[in-house]
């Protein structure tokens, strides 16, 4: 049936349809005309403000930081320009995709793409990542060239740590790293966390870097840029930043020359067949004052900086010769015959004529057994001078039937021994120093074993049983036997432009007259005729430098070895053969410099160790650090910041 379109019905229907149709259009034109009006009209202030803050951004400047300086103000660590590379991941669509495309001209290890998505998932995808840093110039140019080509990727001129001194002075600076995760939990970062998170940015990880890092990040800036709609920057406006507070400068009482000297002193062997592990530290006994504080072997904290090699990470930690190790202020040594100084002040503060003589005769029955003397023939009769002299072990044995522990062990506290100095690297040793307190507290769970033995007190006496030391400790004792005051090392002199005062040295409580013997003993060890370190003495006949030498026992021969023959440290493997020591001030008449040299299986003091401090206590009294003017770190221009450079 056929519909007539002029069926009034049916055009009532059309023109009711289209009424309806027409009104919902102008309904909905008018909200569109409403919602217009708002947006532009009322909430225009608003929404401008928001456009303007997705049109301008402000970002982050990382401050440089600050400069640790030796007592002359030689830069031991400071800032040098970096090449690098950044990687923004809100540019790209596909993270693994673009970093194909960017592996194509830049090299990417495997490793290195997996810190990067693993700093993309911490910092987020708006945060640039670090995809290479420390290139050359030309890569950096390279890089450059292919820039079109690759998503999200933003060349960069930043700042990265330098040590220019590198393995010499490692142990004293320590080194910087990559934030981590842990550090970002940390509490005391809360506020730092923005800086943190910048790419490439360090902190602190071992040394003075590591004690100061919160004073030598410095305080960051921040600049106002303008960027497209891909987040890409269009404009920086530099006279808006507010730019960067450089961290705050260390200067040390390190000689930087100096420790580089004693270094290359110390590392150097003629046979060539192991290398030389061992430590140095030199004191001014005024100050107290390190101006050497050396160990070898070392590693190179620029290695740390860039992102350390595997392999040479992996034989840092498997060297027998503990290159990570920090050895003046970490390590412990029976301090052998050194520990006869103590062992001669506690005899004679408990009332030992230092006249009267023992003989030796190359050994001591007592307890039955023999303890010998390290001259097996023996020393004839000696007193408490010439048993210094000589490093006679059976004088000592004889002391020890009368002289009890206790008194022994508070001459060692007295002189620096079993005590931390505050110098502000960390992991500090303390040491042992062998009581009966000590002894009841290290065999709390064994009754029985709690009694003081009479024989424990030979062995320790000459620096062997359960004492131990560290060369800093050593060192210490030697520099308030010169001085007969309480002198406590000073490793920072500036902190900014706060001094650090040094150490007050009270007067030691021992008589001048049995000080006095024992530095003259000690003079008679390398500038007499049968001293045990006659070969040590100073080339120049105006500088006396006074001494002990000390041979510590790492295995004892039994008596069985001795019968085959096998008497000679040289028959044993390296890590089983004796640590030389030698302990040293000079000058005699007016002492100035303290030292005190380790090396760890050298056999004898008097064949290694005594011979290498000579050679550094000559450069020390060449240089003579006492009589050049310091550097102060107020009369630096301080540098108010960094200029902002790309997103770095």
């Amino acid at each position: 049936m056929r519909i007539n379109p002029h069926d009034p019905e049916r055009q009532k229907i059309v023109t009711r349809r289209t009424a309806l149709f027409g009104g919902g259009l102008s309904l909905l034109f008018t909200g569109v005309a409403a919602r217009l009006y708002q947006l532009q009209v009322v909430n225009h202030d608003f929404y401008a403000e928001k456009a303007r803050e997705n049109q301008f951004n402000t970002r982050i400047i990382a401050p440089l930081r600050g400069e640790i300086l030796d007592r002359f103000g030689a830069p031991l660590a400071s800032n040098r320009k970096n090449f690098r590379l950044l990687f923004l991941p809100e540019q790209a669509r596909d993270i693994n995709a673009a970093l194909d495309e960017i592996a194509a001209y830049v090299e990417i290890s495997p490793e290195k793409r997996r810190r990067i998505l693993r700093d993309i998932r911490r910092m987020g995808r708006f945060t640039p990542v670090e995809l290479r840093s420390n290139l050359t110039w030309e890569e950096f140019s390279v890089a450059n060239f292919q820039m079109p080509k690759l998503t999200g990727v933003l060349p960069d001129v930043g700042e990265t740590r330098d040590y220019p001194y590198g393995e010499a002075a490692s142990f004293v600076l320590g080194y910087v790293g990559a934030v981590t995760d842990r550090d970002l939990s940390k509490p005391e970062n809360a506020d730092d966390e923005l800086l943190l998170r910048q790419p490439g940015f360090k902190v602190g990880r071992d040394g003075l870097e590591r004690t100061y890092d919160k004073s030598l990040r410095g305080e960051p800036g921040s600049m106002n840029v303008e960027v497209n709609a891909h987040g890409r920057v269009m404009q920086i406006f530099k006279d808006d930043a507010t730019p960067a507070v450089q961290g705050r400068t260390l200067a040390l009482t390190i000689d930087a020359d100096l420790q580089r000297k004693a270094t290359e002193i110390l590392a150097a062997h003629e046979d060539g067949e192991d290398p030389i592990s061992g430590s140095v530290v030199v004191l001014d006994v005024k100050t107290g004052d390190v101006l050497v504080l050396a160990s070898t072997p070392s590693f190179d904290p620029n290695a740390f900086n860039v992102g350390i090699d595997p392999d040479y990470w992996r034989a840092l930690n498997e060297s027998p010769y503990k290159p990570l190790l920090n050895k003046p202020l970490n390590a412990l040594y029976p301090p052998g015959s050194t520990y006869k100084i103590i062992s001669a002040l506690a005899a004679m503060r408990d009332g030992h004529d230092p006249e009267e003589k023992f003989y030796c005769s190359g050994k001591m029955y007592y307890g039955k057994r023999y303890f010998h003397c390290w001259r097996s023939q023996g020393h004839g009769a000696l007193n408490l001078r010439d048993s210094l002299k000589k490093s006679c072990d059976v004088y000592y044995y004889n002391l020890a039937k009368k002289l009890d522990i206790d008194k022994i062990a508070d001459v060692a506290r007295e002189l620096g021994l079993g005590e931390t100095h505050e110098l502000g690297v960390p992991g500090q040793k303390a040491g042992t120093i062998p009581n009966r307190a000590w002894k009841r507290d290290y065999y709390a769970g064994t009754p029985e074993n709690q009694i003081w033995f009479p024989g424990e007190t030979l062995s320790v006496i000459i620096g062997q049983g359960a004492v131990t030391s560290t060369p800093l400790q050593l060192a210490v004792m030697a520099a308030r036997v010169a001085t007969g005051r309480r002198v406590r090392p000073r490793l920072v002199r500036f902190r900014g432009d706060l001094p650090i005062p040094a150490p007050e040295a009270p007067k030691l409580n021992f008589e001048d007259a049995h000080l006095d013997v024992v530095r003259d003993g000690m003079n008679a060890v390398t500038n007499e005729w049968g001293g045990t370190a006659a070969r040590s003495r100073l080339p120049n006949p105006d500088w006396k430098m006074a001494g002990k030498t000390g041979t510590s026992q790492v295995y004892r021969i039994t008596e069985e070895e001795r019968r085959k023959g096998l008497t000679k440290p040289e028959d044993l493997p390296w890590e089983r053969r004796d640590h030389a020591l030698f302990v040293a001030f000079a000058p005699f008449e007016a002492p100035r410099y303290a030292c005190a040299v380790v090396v760890e299986h050298g056999i004898g003091g008097s064949r290694i160790a005594g011979p290498k401090a000579r050679d550094i206590m000559t450069e020390v009294m060449k240089r003579d650090p006492a009589s050049l003017q310091p550097f102060d770190p107020r009369t630096m221009t301080a540098r108010a910041g960094a200029e902002p450079e790309g997103e770095g």
